[in-house]
């Protein structure tokens, strides 16, 4: 049973049905052994289950309108018979009167062992045996670009073959949910998402694929567990992705997707571990958090590594460490200004060699103090800790940043021929300032070549005072 509390009237109305009586619209299937009870919402209101749906017809809740808001109120929709294809709530594309469908409320349920659990309909439904591609009618095509407003919140969905499916929705918005134990758990096409505190968890599939989204975000989530990648993104252009927990043995896996940003510029906002500050996520692998097995430091308790993490070629800037928990460096002593080419032992290397082309900052000899207008001769070492070989094309050297680029050399670049795992350390010369004071040098690992600019991880800094 369903009760429908209206917008416009204070009447209220029970509505449960069988076959389709008094509409001017025909819901897929058209044809076919298709019979069965389901629940069949066709007029703006809000509608609460008083009891849970098992449906015999291939969908469960049918929603025809728009502002529409249907609270579950903890009860739960589910097929009589697994197996066969079934969806648990769908949201038409369109009105009776051919208008799209928008301001559609699904909160506080729980769907079962559906092949689709959530089902928000775009021009293209023949992914089910009775659906349909329309996408060559410019007036369904059109629909799918005007700002249907479509929010789940609340919900549980377990034991599907996909939790949710937003086919050609504009800004899908799937907030404080679990998506737990299906095959695939949320399946994106088009618009830019909005997924916020989600639980997305032992999903055999990956636990969010976006294909084709461009935009959108992902905060607050827990993706754990999940068989497949926790987040897979597939010709996606431009999600943000900060402030969750990761722990799969895939976290991303990016399929020809550009432009995603795994973090964000830090603010004064407590994270999702409880810290004093929001800007990147939580990674670990397999239950073991990557600041431990990649020896990532938190010497200044920021609550952020001091080294960038990188997932599937993307760099997380500003990785979450909780409070105390980082990995503590081995301190090594500065050594004396020499002018030879040295291999000193990092101050802090990575366990594990990044994918590609990458570079690290591991030490200087830069003397803490100075006397103005003196020369010393100083180096830094730089470490290829990527998995491939430097070549002169890729360009890759250290920029002296500020004013450091007003003591000595602005641009240092390598020889050709450093390879993975190997030091180089640069020699050149530094003239302190003629003014007395105390100045911070900045020097940042970059590539530049091959028309690319890329910053490795944060700026080396080093004070020195000038007397």
């Amino acid at each position: 049973m369903i009760r429908s509390i209206f917008f416009a009237a204070v009447s209220i109305t029970l509505l449960f049905s069988s076959p389709v009586f008094g509409i001017s619209i025909t819901f897929p299937p058209e044809s076919g052994p298709y019979t069965g009870d389901y629940v069949l919402i066709q007029e703006p209101g809000r509608y609460t289950l008083e009891n849970n749906v098992t449906h015999t017809y291939p969908v469960g809740v049918i929603i025809t309108s728009s502002s529409v808001i249907l609270d579950g109120q903890g009860y739960q929709v589910r097929p009589a018979k697994t197996g066969d294809p079934s969806v648990g709530i769908w949201v038409t594309l369109l009105d009776s009167q051919g208008k799209p469908v928008t301001g559609v409320r699904i909160q506080n349920l729980t769907v079962h062992d559906e092949v689709t659990g959530i089902y928000l309909e775009g021009a293209d439904s023949s992914e089910f045996p009775w659906g349909r591609d329309r996408s060559k009618d410019y007036a369904v095509s059109d629909a799918t670009f005007s700002d249907r407003d479509i929010k789940c919140s609340g919900v549980t969905i377990t034991g599907s073959r996909i939790g949710i499916a937003s086919r050609g929705l504009k800004t899908p918005a799937i907030w404080q949910s679990e998506i737990k134990g299906n095959e695939k758990g949320i399946s994106i096409s088009d618009g830019a998402p909005d997924i916020r505190d989600l639980v997305v968890t032992e999903n055999t599939n990956a636990g969010i694929h976006l294909e084709r989204t461009s935009g959108g975000v992902i905060t607050g989530c827990r993706i754990e567990g999940n068989q497949g990648p926790g987040i897979l993104l597939d010709h996606a252009k431009g999600i943000q992705i900060w402030n969750n927990i990761f722990d799969n043995y895939v976290n991303i896996r990016n399929a020809a997707s550009e432009g995603a940003l795994l973090y964000q510029i830090p603010s004064n906002q407590t994270n999702i571990i409880k810290g004093q500050k929001t800007g990147g996520n939580l990674w670990a692998q397999g239950g073991v958090p990557v600041y431990s097995s990649h020896m990532i430091a938190d010497a200044d308790h920021d609550g952020f590594g001091d080294m960038p993490y990188i997932e599937s070629g993307l760099i997380d800037q500003y990785p979450l460490i909780p409070a105390g928990s980082g990995f503590i460096p081995v301190e090594i002593p500065e050594p004396e200004p020499i002018q030879t080419v040295m291999t000193p032992v990092p101050v802090s290397t990575p366990f594990t060699i990044i994918t590609g082309i990458h570079a690290v900052i591991t030490g200087d000899s830069i003397p803490t103090e100075m006397k103005a207008g003196m020369s010393y001769p100083v180096t830094i070492t730089l470490l290829n800790d990527g998995s491939d070989n430097w070549l002169d094309m890729h360009g890759v050297g250290i920029r002296a940043v500020g004013d450091a680029a007003t003591w000595g050399p602005e641009w240092l670049p390598v020889p050709s021929g450093i390879n993975s795992k190997q030091f180089y350390t640069f020699n050149f010369e530094l003239k302190a300032p003629t003014s007395p004071g105390t100045y911070e040098l900045s020097y940042q690992a970059v590539r530049g070549g091959q028309g690319v600019s890329v910053t490795f991880g944060r700026p080396h800094k080093k004070v020195v005072t000038v007397q």
